[in-house]
């Protein structure tokens, strides 16, 4: 890959991308403002995690306001930090990801710097692994909590119908084709935003091509329109058209998703272990609650690499504007920030609240006695008798091809287009960003 320039390089890969205002985006010295993801009823418990940390920062750095700016994942991540950052008027605390984000905004310089600030609170070996947010051998954000991708599906009907978890995709597939024989959705899915849609096919490909095959798409060394690739959404498309996803996913929203799980319309669900915390809670579950298993995506014969890793890691946590550090109070909330969010007490309360696996290394005593569902205890218990975790492909591959690739698995849904067409229009994407000099 060419070496990118640093501002021109964020304008370039924003070109598309409208400017949009921020009310909070300019920090003012005695106005912090904090932009979350932390939005609706499923989110409520990590919300109220923030909300109980900055009532400590404020009474640890008296006279610095802070303002909530909450906003979509999805829109925070492509389109509203974006622009934010063009402009370098990014808020002073923020949702980033790690990989391939954190990389793009460390060349524009828009990021703090938090290597002596661990050092300083003493949490520079206190996490499991901060290699998404690091570069060039310096830290640039801090992820809040680990995850893994895995089914979820509801017991009581698999033990109604004498079913069992799956070892191989031939088994998954029959599974899906009983349920559906039944009258019910095999698979809960919603795909108004492609990134739902693509942890499923993320993992597929990495059963059929192996896991580090996405590791090589930036130096070309590997295809998105390989033989291996082309065989993991052919697959996929073959589900779309076999009626084991619900009709009209494409406009259904996330949250949509885990309802259909709930209301007993479907079986299985592809999502990632944070959605642990929706099946533990009554008042969201109803019924469900408490009666939900999980198990891995599994292997897939002929397949290449290993077939047990799960899609996993540390790649969604906070990142710090570089302007911070020429502020002396907000470079003072923004420690008691980290050290206030990033200790064994919040990490265990992420864990029995939300189900949020730990991003750090918890006393192990206060591990043992934390209060984890059995959703969550299954879902560590996969974790451990997997091979090793591959992280998500969004946190390796450039902003473009990850645009290329949404709309390609939403034009396949849609039966718009053939897989081997939609991987070549994303290889296109890919040589384009990989020899992109700006």
């Amino acid at each position: 890959m060419k070496k990118r320039l640093l501002v021109p390089a964020l304008s370039v890969v924003l070109a598309s991308t409208t400017v949009l205002s921020s009310a909070g985006a300019a920090t003012k010295s005695d106005t912090i403002v904090i932009r979350h993801t932390q939005l609706g009823e499923a989110k409520q418990q990590r919300f109220n995690i923030l909300k109980d940390v900055l009532n400590r920062v404020s009474k640890e750095v008296p006279g610095v306001k802070y303002k909530l700016d909450g906003v979509d994942s999805d829109v925070n991540r492509k389109e509203k930090l974006r622009s934010e950052m063009v402009v370098n008027k990014a808020p002073a605390i923020f949702d980033l990801f790690g990989g391939a984000d954190t990389q793009l905004y460390v060349e524009a310089n828009r990021l703090l710097d938090l290597t002596p600030i661990l050092k300083e609170l003493g949490l520079s070996n206190k996490f499991i692994s901060l290699d998404e947010f690091k570069v060039n051998g310096k830290i640039y954000g801090l992820p809040i909590g680990g995850y893994q991708e895995g089914y979820f599906y509801n017991k009581e009907y698999f033990k109604a119908k004498g079913l069992k978890t799956p070892k191989t995709l031939a088994e998954l597939e029959t599974l899906a084709a009983t349920i559906k024989k039944d009258g019910k959705t095999p698979f809960a899915q919603a795909s108004k935003a492609a990134w739902v849609p693509l942890m499923t096919a993320n993992t597929l490909w990495a059963r059929y091509a192996g896991p580090d095959i996405t590791n090589g798409f930036t130096t070309g060394k590997t295809k998105w329109n390989s033989a291996p690739m082309v065989a993991a959404f052919t697959k996929y498309q073959d589900w779309v058209k076999k009626g084991y996803f619900k009709q009209g996913e494409l406009g259904l929203d996330y949250a949509e998703q885990r309802n259909q799980l709930i209301r007993g319309e479907a079986i299985m669900m592809y999502d990632g272990s944070w959605a642990s915390s929706v099946f533990a809670d009554p008042k969201q579950a109803g019924d469900l609650t408490n009666k939900v298993g999980y198990f891995p995506l599994p292997s897939v014969a002929g397949g290449k690499g290993s077939q047990t890793a799960v899609n996993g890691g540390f790649s969604n946590g906070y990142g710090f504007s570089a302007k911070v550090k020429n502020d002396k109070k907000q470079l003072a909330f923004v420690k008691s920030f980290i050290k206030n969010m990033y200790n064994d007490e919040m990490q265990i309360r992420g864990l029995e609240a939300d189900g949020v696996l730990p991003s750090m290394k918890v006393n192990s005593t206060k591990l043992a006695k934390a209060k984890a569902s059995n959703l969550v205890k299954e879902i560590i218990e996969v974790g451990n008798k997997a091979s090793g975790a591959f992280p998500a492909f969004d946190s390796l591959v450039q902003p473009d091809v990850n645009t290329a690739l949404s709309e390609g698995i939403q034009k396949l849904i849609g039966l718009k287009i053939t897989p081997k067409a939609m991987l070549d229009a994303v290889q296109k994407a890919q040589n384009a960003a990989n020899n992109d000099d700006f």
